[in-house]
């Protein structure tokens, strides 16, 4: 009887103490003082997943409920530096950003096209077709989006990551970068199907393809690139040997690798977004 006592004591202990340490946050993102809509909001553990997130709406705001303990709020923005600061105990926040000195990048997409012809995974020797979206944003600048696994909510692609282009010699052809704080998504649309978990540089997972389900997470990367280097990469097909994307934690790699039809299917896209 008195074991049963003081296991429910200790329950209760521990139920307020999760209790005690979890916070409703709530503030507003503005920047010299105007607003700043559709902010990612996030918070963050020393390991740099993401526990919590969400956005801004029109005027800034946001309301965020924190897990609490040693976890930190980071706030993102197209064209801003990030934000970063310890919760600690407050629960009202006015984050106020700075303006990123880099070039702006245009967000308005003027056209979309969706290719698995472009770049492959390599999963035991095999190539599987990997999912890529192609923008144009002006007439000299385009994104290649690549649709990303994550085993879990992890600020894996903030803005600025760098995605490389090499030929066979190890010599950068073209430099992409992630124009966007990609935060990871729960799911995938069903026509997605089978989806390529594409090999990293220090993973011994080859599972793929796969089918997702509900805890599945993928982040979205737009990595932006000039038409110049996009139209050396046509021209020079032949001698790609993959393209590198960085990761946040610095010890981790994404590669993917030009599929037979590359050089083709970009100069299909190009020449129709062109028109």
């Amino acid at each position: 009887m008195r074991r049963g006592i003081t296991a429910l004591l200790i329950l209760a202990l521990h139920t307020a103490t999760v209790a005690a340490q979890e916070m409703q946050l709530q503030g507003t993102v503005s920047h010299d003082g105007t607003p700043v809509a559709k902010a990612a909001v996030m918070e963050i553990d020393i390991n740099h997943r993401i526990l919590n997130h969400t956005y801004t709406d029109a005027k800034g705001r946001f309301a965020l409920k924190t897990t609490g303990g040693k976890t930190s709020l980071r706030v993102t923005a197209s064209g801003m530096h990030k934000f970063t600061q310890k919760i600690g105990h407050t629960t009202n926040w006015q984050v106020n950003m700075k303006k990123d000195n880099t070039p702006d990048v245009p967000n308005r997409v003027k056209a979309r096209y969706e290719t698995t012809k472009l770049l492959v995974g390599k999963s035991n020797a095999r190539a599987i077709p990997q999912i890529t979206w192609v923008e144009q944003l002006t007439d000299t600048t385009y994104t290649l989006v690549l649709p990303v696994r994550m085993p879990t909510m992890v600020e894996e692609y903030p803005t600025g990551r760098k995605m490389t282009v090499t030929d066979f010699n190890g010599h950068v052809v073209a430099l992409g970068e992630c124009i966007e704080q990609a935060v990871p998504e729960e799911g995938l649309p069903k026509s997605w199907d089978p989806f390529v978990r594409v090999s990293t540089s220090n993973s011994t997972d080859s599972e793929s393809p796969f089918t997702t389900d509900d805890r599945d997470y993928f982040a979205y990367p737009r990595f932006a690139l000039t038409k110049a280097e996009m139209e050396y990469m046509i021209d020079h097909s032949s001698d790609l040997a993959c393209f590198a994307v960085d990761t946040s934690r610095g010890d981790n790699c994404w590669l993917y690798y030009p599929a037979t039809t590359f050089a083709k299917e970009l100069q299909k896209i190009l020449n129709r977004m062109l028109k």
